[in-house]
Protein backbone atom coordinates (compact mmCIF):
# COMPACT_ATOMS: atom_id res chain seq x y z
CA UNK A 1 0.00 0.00 0.00
CA UNK A 2 1.52 3.34 -1.02
CA UNK A 3 0.73 6.90 -0.11
CA UNK A 4 -1.00 9.50 -2.25
CA UNK A 5 0.81 10.69 -5.37
CA UNK A 6 2.01 14.29 -5.08
CA UNK A 7 1.14 16.61 -7.98
CA UNK A 8 3.97 18.75 -9.40
CA UNK A 9 2.37 21.95 -8.15
CA UNK A 10 1.97 20.68 -4.57
CA UNK A 11 4.41 21.78 -1.88
CA UNK A 12 6.61 18.96 -0.52
CA UNK A 13 5.21 17.23 2.54
CA UNK A 14 7.38 18.46 5.48
CA UNK A 15 6.95 15.16 7.32
CA UNK A 16 8.25 13.26 4.29
CA UNK A 17 11.16 15.68 3.80
CA UNK A 18 12.33 15.18 7.39
CA UNK A 19 12.12 11.39 7.11
CA UNK A 20 13.97 11.39 3.77
CA UNK A 21 16.98 13.08 5.39
CA UNK A 22 17.13 10.25 7.95
CA UNK A 23 16.71 7.73 5.12
CA UNK A 24 19.82 9.12 3.43
CA UNK A 25 21.85 8.54 6.62
CA UNK A 26 20.11 5.31 7.60
CA UNK A 27 23.19 3.14 8.13
CA UNK A 28 24.73 5.58 10.63
CA UNK A 29 21.43 5.91 12.46
CA UNK A 30 21.10 2.13 12.75
CA UNK A 31 24.69 1.67 13.95
CA UNK A 32 24.23 4.28 16.69
CA UNK A 33 20.94 2.76 17.76
CA UNK A 34 22.43 -0.75 18.00
CA UNK A 35 25.31 0.55 20.10
CA UNK A 36 23.00 2.55 22.38
CA UNK A 37 20.65 -0.39 22.89
CA UNK A 38 23.46 -2.73 23.95
CA UNK A 39 25.02 -0.07 26.19
CA UNK A 40 21.78 0.96 27.91
CA UNK A 41 20.10 -2.45 28.35
CA UNK A 42 22.42 -5.01 29.96
CA UNK A 43 20.17 -8.00 29.11
CA UNK A 44 20.59 -7.21 25.40
CA UNK A 45 24.41 -7.28 25.39
CA UNK A 46 24.71 -10.54 23.47
CA UNK A 47 27.08 -13.05 21.97
CA UNK A 48 27.79 -12.64 18.26
CA UNK A 49 24.81 -14.61 16.81
CA UNK A 50 22.27 -12.72 18.94
CA UNK A 51 24.08 -9.45 18.26
CA UNK A 52 23.51 -10.05 14.54
CA UNK A 53 19.83 -10.77 15.19
CA UNK A 54 19.49 -7.56 17.23
CA UNK A 55 21.15 -5.62 14.41
CA UNK A 56 18.84 -7.18 11.82
CA UNK A 57 15.77 -6.48 13.96
CA UNK A 58 16.66 -2.80 14.45
CA UNK A 59 17.52 -2.43 10.75
CA UNK A 60 14.20 -3.84 9.54
CA UNK A 61 12.22 -1.83 12.09
CA UNK A 62 13.89 1.42 11.03
CA UNK A 63 13.45 0.63 7.33
CA UNK A 64 9.78 -0.19 7.84
CA UNK A 65 9.11 2.88 9.99
CA UNK A 66 10.69 5.19 7.41
CA UNK A 67 8.66 3.49 4.69
CA UNK A 68 5.49 4.15 6.69
CA UNK A 69 6.34 7.83 7.19
CA UNK A 70 7.61 8.60 3.68
CA UNK A 71 4.66 6.89 1.97
CA UNK A 72 2.10 7.98 4.60
CA UNK A 73 0.96 4.38 5.12
CA UNK A 74 -1.56 3.55 7.83
CA UNK A 75 0.57 1.98 10.62
CA UNK A 76 -2.30 -0.32 11.54
CA UNK A 77 -1.82 -2.15 8.23
CA UNK A 78 1.87 -2.91 8.87
CA UNK A 79 3.17 -6.17 10.36
CA UNK A 80 6.27 -6.56 12.53
CA UNK A 81 9.36 -7.33 10.39
CA UNK A 82 10.50 -10.95 10.17
CA UNK A 83 13.84 -10.30 11.89
CA UNK A 84 12.07 -8.59 14.79
CA UNK A 85 9.84 -11.64 15.20
CA UNK A 86 12.84 -14.00 15.10
CA UNK A 87 14.70 -11.90 17.67
CA UNK A 88 11.72 -11.91 20.05
CA UNK A 89 11.48 -15.71 19.80
CA UNK A 90 15.18 -16.14 20.52
CA UNK A 91 14.99 -13.87 23.58
CA UNK A 92 12.07 -15.93 24.89
CA UNK A 93 14.21 -19.05 24.54
CA UNK A 94 17.12 -17.36 26.36
CA UNK A 95 14.86 -16.29 29.26
CA UNK A 96 15.54 -12.60 28.59
CA UNK A 97 12.57 -10.70 30.08
CA UNK A 98 10.01 -9.18 27.74
CA UNK A 99 10.40 -5.88 29.60
CA UNK A 100 13.97 -5.57 28.27
CA UNK A 101 12.77 -6.05 24.69
CA UNK A 102 9.93 -3.53 25.05
CA UNK A 103 12.33 -1.04 26.65
CA UNK A 104 14.55 -1.40 23.58
CA UNK A 105 11.61 -0.43 21.38
CA UNK A 106 10.85 2.62 23.54
CA UNK A 107 14.53 3.61 23.48
CA UNK A 108 14.68 3.20 19.71
CA UNK A 109 11.47 5.19 19.26
CA UNK A 110 12.73 8.07 21.39
CA UNK A 111 16.13 8.23 19.70
CA UNK A 112 14.69 7.96 16.18
CA UNK A 113 12.02 10.56 16.88
CA UNK A 114 14.65 12.97 18.21
CA UNK A 115 16.59 12.63 14.97
CA UNK A 116 13.58 13.17 12.73
CA UNK A 117 12.34 16.16 14.73
CA UNK A 118 15.82 17.70 14.73
CA UNK A 119 15.85 17.44 10.94
CA UNK A 120 12.41 19.03 10.75
CA UNK A 121 13.73 22.03 12.70
CA UNK A 122 17.02 22.17 10.77
CA UNK A 123 15.20 22.21 7.44
CA UNK A 124 13.08 25.18 8.58
CA UNK A 125 9.88 23.44 7.53
CA UNK A 126 6.58 25.35 7.61
CA UNK A 127 4.12 24.55 10.42
CA UNK A 128 6.68 22.88 12.71
CA UNK A 129 4.03 22.13 15.34
CA UNK A 130 1.88 20.29 12.82
CA UNK A 131 4.91 18.37 11.55
CA UNK A 132 5.83 17.30 15.08
CA UNK A 133 2.28 16.17 15.85
CA UNK A 134 2.08 14.12 12.66
CA UNK A 135 5.45 12.49 13.24
CA UNK A 136 4.64 11.59 16.84
CA UNK A 137 1.26 10.21 15.81
CA UNK A 138 2.65 8.06 13.00
CA UNK A 139 5.62 6.67 14.91
CA UNK A 140 3.64 6.02 18.09
CA UNK A 141 0.98 4.12 16.16
CA UNK A 142 3.70 2.09 14.43
CA UNK A 143 5.40 1.36 17.77
CA UNK A 144 2.13 0.25 19.38
CA UNK A 145 1.34 -2.02 16.45
CA UNK A 146 4.77 -3.69 16.37
CA UNK A 147 5.11 -4.02 20.17
CA UNK A 148 1.69 -5.65 20.38
CA UNK A 149 2.66 -8.25 17.77
CA UNK A 150 6.14 -8.78 19.22
CA UNK A 151 4.71 -9.21 22.73
CA UNK A 152 2.32 -11.92 21.55
CA UNK A 153 5.11 -13.71 19.67
CA UNK A 154 7.34 -13.61 22.75
CA UNK A 155 4.64 -14.95 25.10
CA UNK A 156 3.65 -17.75 22.72
CA UNK A 157 7.27 -18.81 22.25
CA UNK A 158 7.97 -18.59 25.97
CA UNK A 159 4.97 -20.78 26.73
CA UNK A 160 6.09 -23.31 24.12
CA UNK A 161 9.68 -23.25 25.37
CA UNK A 162 8.71 -23.58 29.03
CA UNK A 163 6.58 -26.56 28.14
CA UNK A 164 9.40 -28.28 26.27
CA UNK A 165 11.52 -31.07 27.64
CA UNK A 166 14.58 -28.90 28.23
CA UNK A 167 13.12 -26.54 30.78
CA UNK A 168 13.46 -28.79 33.82
CA UNK A 169 17.00 -29.68 32.83
CA UNK A 170 17.89 -26.04 32.30
CA UNK A 171 16.51 -25.16 35.72
CA UNK A 172 18.64 -27.76 37.51
CA UNK A 173 21.73 -26.96 35.45
CA UNK A 174 21.34 -23.31 36.46
CA UNK A 175 21.06 -24.45 40.07
CA UNK A 176 24.28 -26.45 39.77
CA UNK A 177 26.12 -23.54 38.16
CA UNK A 178 24.85 -20.67 40.29
CA UNK A 179 23.42 -21.91 43.60
CA UNK A 180 26.10 -22.47 46.29
CA UNK A 181 23.61 -24.51 48.36
CA UNK A 182 22.13 -26.63 45.60
CA UNK A 183 20.70 -29.99 46.65
CA UNK A 184 23.05 -32.34 44.76
CA UNK A 185 20.99 -35.46 45.36
CA UNK A 186 17.85 -33.81 44.02
CA UNK A 187 19.74 -32.35 41.06
CA UNK A 188 21.24 -35.71 40.15
CA UNK A 189 17.82 -37.34 40.31
CA UNK A 190 16.21 -34.66 38.15
CA UNK A 191 19.01 -34.68 35.57
CA UNK A 192 19.83 -38.40 35.71
CA UNK A 193 23.48 -37.38 35.77
CA UNK A 194 26.10 -38.20 38.43
CA UNK A 195 28.28 -35.37 39.76
CA UNK A 196 30.83 -37.42 41.71
CA UNK A 197 33.15 -38.20 38.78
CA UNK A 198 35.09 -36.09 36.27
CA UNK A 199 33.26 -33.95 33.75
CA UNK A 200 33.84 -32.45 30.32
CA UNK A 201 31.54 -29.60 29.27
CA UNK A 202 30.91 -28.95 25.58
CA UNK A 203 29.24 -26.07 23.75
CA UNK A 204 27.71 -26.89 20.37
CA UNK A 205 26.03 -24.52 17.93
CA UNK A 206 24.72 -24.65 14.38
CA UNK A 207 26.64 -23.01 11.56
CA UNK A 208 25.47 -19.45 10.95
CA UNK A 209 24.08 -20.28 7.49
CA UNK A 210 22.73 -23.72 8.37
CA UNK A 211 18.98 -24.29 8.38
CA UNK A 212 17.51 -27.42 9.96
CA UNK A 213 13.98 -28.37 10.85
CA UNK A 214 15.06 -30.38 13.91
CA UNK A 215 18.03 -28.86 15.80
CA UNK A 216 17.37 -31.20 18.76
CA UNK A 217 18.08 -34.21 16.53
CA UNK A 218 21.38 -32.65 15.40
CA UNK A 219 22.50 -32.12 18.99
CA UNK A 220 21.42 -35.64 19.96
CA UNK A 221 23.70 -36.96 17.20
CA UNK A 222 26.50 -34.68 18.40
CA UNK A 223 26.12 -36.01 21.95
CA UNK A 224 26.32 -39.62 20.72
CA UNK A 225 29.39 -38.85 18.62
CA UNK A 226 31.22 -37.17 21.50
CA UNK A 227 30.25 -39.98 23.86
CA UNK A 228 31.87 -42.48 21.51
CA UNK A 229 35.03 -40.47 20.65
CA UNK A 230 35.78 -39.60 24.28
CA UNK A 231 34.83 -43.02 25.70
CA UNK A 232 32.46 -41.39 28.18
CA UNK A 233 30.80 -43.23 31.06
CA UNK A 234 27.23 -43.18 32.35
CA UNK A 235 24.50 -41.05 30.83
CA UNK A 236 25.42 -37.75 29.15
CA UNK A 237 23.52 -34.55 29.88
CA UNK A 238 22.31 -32.34 27.02
CA UNK A 239 20.45 -29.05 27.43
CA UNK A 240 19.31 -26.91 24.51
CA UNK A 241 20.19 -23.27 25.15
CA UNK A 242 18.04 -22.06 22.25
CA UNK A 243 17.04 -23.31 18.80
CA UNK A 244 20.62 -22.97 17.54
CA UNK A 245 22.75 -24.14 20.45
CA UNK A 246 23.23 -26.77 23.16
CA UNK A 247 25.38 -27.52 26.18
CA UNK A 248 26.57 -31.07 26.74
CA UNK A 249 28.24 -32.65 29.76
CA UNK A 250 30.00 -35.99 29.64
CA UNK A 251 31.25 -38.09 32.55
CA UNK A 252 34.78 -39.12 31.54
CA UNK A 253 37.82 -40.76 33.05
CA UNK A 254 40.14 -38.52 35.12
CA UNK A 255 42.80 -37.10 32.84
CA UNK A 256 40.85 -38.15 29.73
CA UNK A 257 42.73 -36.79 26.66
CA UNK A 258 40.62 -34.26 24.75
CA UNK A 259 41.80 -34.12 21.13
CA UNK A 260 39.91 -31.50 19.09
CA UNK A 261 41.39 -32.83 15.85
CA UNK A 262 39.93 -36.29 16.49
CA UNK A 263 36.54 -34.78 17.26
CA UNK A 264 36.72 -32.62 14.12
CA UNK A 265 37.51 -35.65 11.97
CA UNK A 266 34.46 -37.50 13.33
CA UNK A 267 32.24 -34.47 12.77
CA UNK A 268 33.43 -34.19 9.19
CA UNK A 269 32.75 -37.87 8.56
CA UNK A 270 29.27 -37.58 10.09
CA UNK A 271 28.59 -34.34 8.15
CA UNK A 272 27.13 -32.70 11.23
CA UNK A 273 26.50 -28.97 10.62
CA UNK A 274 27.78 -27.85 14.02
CA UNK A 275 30.72 -26.11 15.62
CA UNK A 276 32.03 -27.30 18.97
CA UNK A 277 33.91 -25.80 21.92
CA UNK A 278 35.45 -28.23 24.41
CA UNK A 279 35.99 -27.38 28.08
CA UNK A 280 38.49 -28.99 30.44
CA UNK A 281 38.24 -32.30 32.32
CA UNK A 282 37.60 -31.51 35.99
CA UNK A 283 36.25 -33.51 38.99
CA UNK A 284 33.13 -33.01 41.12
CA UNK A 285 30.67 -30.12 41.24
CA UNK A 286 33.48 -27.56 41.15
CA UNK A 287 34.84 -29.32 38.07
CA UNK A 288 31.39 -29.30 36.45
CA UNK A 289 31.31 -25.53 36.88
CA UNK A 290 34.91 -24.89 35.81
CA UNK A 291 34.59 -27.03 32.70
CA UNK A 292 31.38 -25.19 31.79
CA UNK A 293 33.13 -21.83 32.09
CA UNK A 294 36.05 -23.06 30.01
CA UNK A 295 33.75 -24.30 27.23
CA UNK A 296 31.89 -20.97 27.23
CA UNK A 297 35.18 -19.04 26.90
CA UNK A 298 36.33 -21.29 24.07
CA UNK A 299 33.01 -20.71 22.27
CA UNK A 300 33.26 -16.94 22.72
CA UNK A 301 36.76 -17.03 21.25
CA UNK A 302 35.63 -19.18 18.31
CA UNK A 303 32.83 -16.72 17.56
CA UNK A 304 35.28 -13.83 17.81
CA UNK A 305 37.62 -15.48 15.31
CA UNK A 306 34.85 -15.62 12.69
CA UNK A 307 34.62 -17.81 9.61
CA UNK A 308 38.25 -18.93 9.68
CA UNK A 309 38.00 -20.67 13.03
CA UNK A 310 38.41 -24.47 13.25
CA UNK A 311 35.20 -26.48 13.55
CA UNK A 312 36.33 -27.73 16.98
CA UNK A 313 38.10 -25.51 19.53
CA UNK A 314 39.51 -26.90 22.77
CA UNK A 315 40.01 -24.53 25.69
CA UNK A 316 43.32 -26.21 26.54
CA UNK A 317 44.75 -25.09 23.19
CA UNK A 318 43.60 -21.47 23.40
CA UNK A 319 43.52 -20.82 27.15
CA UNK A 320 45.96 -17.85 27.29
CA UNK A 321 44.07 -15.98 24.55
CA UNK A 322 40.62 -17.01 25.78
CA UNK A 323 41.35 -15.84 29.32
CA UNK A 324 42.22 -12.37 28.03
CA UNK A 325 39.12 -11.96 25.89
CA UNK A 326 37.62 -9.40 28.29
CA UNK A 327 40.43 -6.90 27.68
CA UNK A 328 40.30 -6.11 23.93
CA UNK A 329 41.90 -2.67 24.22
CA UNK A 330 44.86 -3.97 26.22
CA UNK A 331 45.25 -6.88 23.80
CA UNK A 332 45.26 -4.46 20.87
CA UNK A 333 47.92 -2.31 22.51
CA UNK A 334 50.12 -5.36 23.20
CA UNK A 335 49.70 -6.59 19.61
CA UNK A 336 50.67 -3.25 18.08
CA UNK A 337 53.56 -2.72 20.50
CA UNK A 338 54.91 -6.15 19.55
CA UNK A 339 54.16 -6.35 15.82
CA UNK A 340 54.14 -2.71 14.76
CA UNK A 341 52.73 -2.15 11.29
CA UNK A 342 52.40 -5.90 10.76
CA UNK A 343 49.30 -5.54 12.99
CA UNK A 344 47.30 -3.82 10.23
CA UNK A 345 44.15 -5.49 8.98
CA UNK A 346 44.72 -6.36 5.34
CA UNK A 347 45.02 -9.61 3.41
CA UNK A 348 48.73 -9.31 2.57
CA UNK A 349 49.80 -8.81 6.17
CA UNK A 350 47.37 -11.51 7.33
CA UNK A 351 49.29 -14.03 5.20
CA UNK A 352 52.59 -12.88 6.68
CA UNK A 353 51.25 -13.05 10.26
CA UNK A 354 49.77 -16.53 9.87
CA UNK A 355 52.90 -17.87 8.18
CA UNK A 356 55.12 -16.47 10.92
CA UNK A 357 52.78 -17.82 13.65
CA UNK A 358 52.91 -21.36 12.25
CA UNK A 359 56.66 -21.05 11.66
CA UNK A 360 57.24 -20.24 15.34
CA UNK A 361 54.75 -22.89 16.49
CA UNK A 362 56.62 -25.57 14.49
CA UNK A 363 59.97 -24.61 16.05
CA UNK A 364 61.01 -22.68 12.94
CA UNK A 365 60.61 -25.58 10.57
CA UNK A 366 60.13 -24.41 6.98
CA UNK A 367 59.02 -27.89 5.91
CA UNK A 368 56.43 -28.32 8.68
CA UNK A 369 55.09 -24.82 8.09
CA UNK A 370 54.77 -25.47 4.35
CA UNK A 371 52.92 -28.72 5.02
CA UNK A 372 50.51 -27.11 7.47
CA UNK A 373 49.77 -24.12 5.24
CA UNK A 374 49.81 -26.22 2.07
CA UNK A 375 52.25 -23.93 0.25
CA UNK A 376 55.74 -24.39 -1.17
CA UNK A 377 58.68 -24.24 1.20
CA UNK A 378 60.14 -21.31 -0.74
CA UNK A 379 56.91 -19.39 -0.15
CA UNK A 380 57.30 -19.89 3.59
CA UNK A 381 60.91 -18.72 3.44
CA UNK A 382 59.94 -15.58 1.48
CA UNK A 383 57.07 -14.67 3.81
CA UNK A 384 59.09 -15.18 6.99
CA UNK A 385 61.98 -13.13 5.64
CA UNK A 386 59.60 -10.42 4.44
CA UNK A 387 57.92 -10.19 7.86
CA UNK A 388 61.26 -10.06 9.70
CA UNK A 389 63.03 -7.59 7.41
CA UNK A 390 60.20 -5.23 6.46
CA UNK A 391 58.65 -4.99 9.94
CA UNK A 392 61.93 -5.13 11.89
CA UNK A 393 61.12 -8.19 14.01
CA UNK A 394 63.72 -10.02 16.08
CA UNK A 395 62.87 -13.74 16.25
CA UNK A 396 65.63 -14.48 18.71
CA UNK A 397 64.98 -11.77 21.27
CA UNK A 398 61.17 -11.59 21.08
CA UNK A 399 60.06 -15.11 20.10
CA UNK A 400 57.58 -15.59 22.97
CA UNK A 401 55.94 -12.16 22.64
CA UNK A 402 55.82 -12.50 18.87
CA UNK A 403 54.16 -15.90 18.96
CA UNK A 404 51.66 -14.73 21.58
CA UNK A 405 50.79 -11.55 19.66
CA UNK A 406 50.39 -13.51 16.41
CA UNK A 407 48.13 -16.02 18.18
CA UNK A 408 45.99 -13.16 19.51
CA UNK A 409 45.67 -11.86 15.94
CA UNK A 410 44.69 -15.35 14.76
CA UNK A 411 41.75 -15.53 17.17
CA UNK A 412 40.64 -11.92 17.68
CA UNK A 413 41.27 -10.58 14.17
CA UNK A 414 39.91 -7.10 13.50
CA UNK A 415 39.10 -6.56 17.18
CA UNK A 416 42.83 -6.11 17.91
CA UNK A 417 44.18 -5.00 14.52
CA UNK A 418 44.54 -1.49 13.17
CA UNK A 419 42.53 -0.56 10.11
CA UNK A 420 44.52 0.31 7.02
CA UNK A 421 45.23 4.03 7.23
CA UNK A 422 44.61 4.17 10.99
CA UNK A 423 46.07 7.22 12.72
CA UNK A 424 47.58 5.06 15.48
CA UNK A 425 45.11 5.87 18.26
CA UNK A 426 43.77 2.34 18.55
CA UNK A 427 42.00 -0.53 16.83
CA UNK A 428 38.96 0.14 14.75
CA UNK A 429 35.68 -0.28 16.65
CA UNK A 430 33.63 -3.41 16.28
Amino acid sequence: MSGPVQRPDEAPDPVVLAAQVIQANRDDVIARLVATTEAEIAQLEHDEPLHRLLEASITENIVTALHVIINRIDPQTVDAPASAVSYARRLAQRDVPLSALLRAYRLGHAQSLDLVLAEAVRLGLPDPAGTVITLVSLTSAFLDRVCDQIGRVYEEERERWVGSRGVLRQYWVNQLLDNPRVDLRQAEAALDYRLSGSHLAVEGWLHGTTATSDPAAVFDRLTSLLYSVLHAQGRPLTVLTDEAGARIWLAVRPGCPVDPDAVAAELAEAALPVRVALGTVRPGLDGFRRSTRAAARAKALALSAGAGTPQVVAFTRVAPVALLADEPRELADFVFDTLGDLAVDDRRRELLRETLRVFLATHRSYAATADQLMVHRNTVHYRVQRAVDHYHLDLDADAFDLHFALTICRWHGSKVLRASGDDGHGPRPR
